[in-house]
């Protein structure tokens, strides 16, 4: 019998986002929930995302760093949208924060030139990247509530950064029955995939004792600054590492209802 069977795992993601993540925990015998507690918005003015994207697209850019799936998303829809193909031409050197986002690179048809190992960070991916060549550029389209260290390490390489705000997030209310559940303690475990998450949860009562996983450190960051008591990390920025941190921490901490 899994340690995880029987629990019930609420896993807050954006719309169509859930899947993978609730059929792991479904595997291991979790009862597993996906709501959105964030929904992922396009900027308030595209002007600035447009134009760089054409410009990437005109080979403008020696590198392009993705830091997410919805940056990706973003950039891929307005090149759809102007017409743009391909969005990143054949010469562009293309960064990966982690392994969700490379597979998402792989499925657009994008090759992953750059990968850390152990990602999952701005500070991981900006750590492996090589120093600048003589003119080089990078464009960064990113979260408006993306930090600074991935632009500000790269430039320190002497690289030339421009970041666009290619989407935005906006905290979603649960719907009753789920803030009623939270704060009753039905939930075992909530599952936290990203800083915006970690952030928005924090603003909704939850019950003693649930147990709170965060995918990467930066998640786990954002979730303390926000005054969350994470109980676990995963050992890399993944679903299937997520939901083994969770099987990890209940074969420790078993189920504390019949």
């Amino acid at each position: 019998m899994s340690p995880l069977d029987g629990w019930r795992v609420l896993v807050p993601r954006p719309l169509g986002r859930g899947a993978s993540l609730v059929s792991l925990l479904s595997a291991e015998g979790a009862v597993a929930q996906a709501v959105p507690m964030i929904a992922i918005l396009p900027p308030d003015d595209l002007a600035a995302l447009d134009a760089a994207v054409m410009a990437l697209a005109a080979g403008e850019y020696s590198w392009v760093g993705f830091t997410s799936v919805n940056a990706l998303s973003a950039v891929t829809d307005r090149a759809g949208h102007l017409a743009l193909s391909p969005a990143v031409p054949a010469d562009t050197r293309v960064a990966a924060v982690g392994p969700a986002t490379a597979a998402a690179l792989r499925t657009a048809g994008l090759p992953v030139d750059l990968l850390p190992e152990h990602g999952g960070s701005a500070a991981a991916l900006a750590t492996i990247w090589p120093a600048a060549h003589p003119d080089e550029s990078v464009l960064l389209p990113q979260s408006e509530i993306a930090g600074p260290i991935l632009r500000e390490r790269l430039r320190d390489k002497g690289f030339r950064v421009e970041s666009v705000t290619a989407y935005r997030t906006l905290p979603q209310p649960l719907a009753e029955s789920v803030a009623a559940d939270l704060v009753d303690g039905e939930y075992e475990a909530v599952l936290l995939t990203s800083p915006s998450t970690a952030e928005s949860l924090a603003r909704v009562p939850i019950a003693a004792g649930t147990v709170l996983g965060a995918i990467g450190r930066s998640t786990t960051t954002a979730a303390t600054a926000a005054g969350l008591d994470i109980s676990f990390t995963a050992a890399d920025p993944t679903d299937a590492s997520l939901v083994g941190g969770l099987a990890a921490f209940a074969t420790r901490h078993p189920r504390r209802k019949p």
